[in-house]
């Protein structure tokens, strides 16, 4: 009887068994474990504006340096003076005794006061290589008329002359050249140069002209005959 007890119990313990292996694989497994959410991605934020720019301004331009002024020029060097001794006495003529005596004053007292000396109506002088007449106002008071018979120049007629009136008249004075041609009429060559000038109420005017044969050849035996006419008229006020 305790044999057939035992016997039974074992029975029953391999009986159970099986029931429990098949209740354990019949349970579901437990569910996997949720892994905690990832925390949000960072929004990458705006970069911080410059503390020398606003983010919103265009920086301006930078103002390029102001040119320094020029320089004032320099004004133009004077002519040289004449060298040539009849340029030197052609130009004493023309301010010491044309330019007062055509704007009103004593002809005869300017012409003695230069070194001319009375001959006839005329007033003479002579100096090395040159004769200088100074003729008579007559009914032209605002002019004034020297006749000069000079040296023949090879280049051109009476050179030394005009290279001292053109200086004085354009250089020094500011004088506008208005004329330098040359022609034939009749038997004669006439070289002219003239400038002019309009200021203060009055116009100036400058004049010197040389006379040779048609053929270019001297008027005279070894010397050139040239004329300088200076004139002044004022404007009509």
């Amino acid at each position: 009887m305790r044999l057939a007890a035992v016997a039974v119990s074992l029975l029953s313990s391999i009986a159970l068994v099986p029931a429990t292996l098949a209740q354990s694989q019949d349970e579901p497994a437990p569910a996997p474990t949720a892994a905690p959410p990832s925390p949000p991605a960072a929004t990458p934020s705006a970069p911080s504006p410059s503390p020398t720019q606003p983010p919103s301004a265009t920086a301006p331009a930078p103002t390029p340096p102001e040119a320094a002024p020029a320089p004032p020029e320099a004004p133009p060097a004077p002519p040289p003076a004449p060298t040539e001794p009849g340029a030197i006495r052609l130009l004493s003529t023309l301010e010491s005794v044309c330019i007062p005596a055509a704007h009103g004053q004593d002809p005869g007292g300017l012409a003695k006061a230069a070194g001319y000396r009375k001959s006839g109506d005329n007033y003479v002088l002579k100096q090395a290589g040159y004769q200088f007449t100074i003729l008579p106002q007559g009914s032209n008071p605002n002019q004034c008329h020297v006749d000069i018979l000079g040296p023949v120049d090879p280049e051109s007629p009476a050179k030394p002359l005009v290279v001292a009136l053109h200086n004085w008249a354009v250089l020094s004075h500011d004088w506008t050249l208005y004329r330098n041609d040359k022609n034939v009429s009749g038997a004669s060559e006439f070289t002219t140069r003239s400038w002019e000038n309009s200021a203060n109420g009055q116009s100036e005017g400058l004049v010197l002209t040389t006379i040779r044969k048609a053929d270019g050849s001297p008027s005279q035996r070894g010397g050139d005959t040239s004329e300088m006419i200076y004139s002044v008229t004022k404007s009509a006020s």
